[in-house]
């Protein structure tokens, strides 16, 4: 996964997804360690910072450098949070050794850190 700028004027098309995605230039890409922040959509997530995502992976690939400074670290880039609505939360994720956790959420009731 890498990130392309935007802007309001920026042209989007479809990705192969059906997702709309900034029209870039390769050499304007990013990975997500050239980043400060990466926001993510998510199915659900628990009160300890998991996420279920869509089940492709991709963040989860993306952010993998963060596993490797544990668990709730702000030391390393990007911070990684996930946007959802309350009723979003559930008790608890089964978590798998590759999953990613979230530094923090945001729901209509204001962000949530984890770490």
């Amino acid at each position: 996964m890498a990130f392309a700028p935007y802007e309001k004027k920026t042209c989007l098309r479809k990705n192969s997804f059906g997702i709309l995605e900034p029209v870039y230039q390769k050499k304007q890409l990013k990975t997500a360690r050239q980043l400060d922040l990466v926001l993510a959509p998510l199915v659900a997530f628990d009160p300890q910072g998991n996420r279920l995502g869509m089940g492709g992976g991709f963040y989860d690939r993306a952010l993998s450098h963060l596993r490797a400074h544990g668990r709730r670290t702000r030391k390393h880039h990007p911070l990684f949070i996930g946007i959802a609505h309350e009723l979003q939360q559930v008790d608890s994720l089964q978590v798998q050794s590759w999953d990613i956790p979230l530094h923090a959420i945001i729901t209509e009731r204001g962000l949530r850190y984890f770490y």
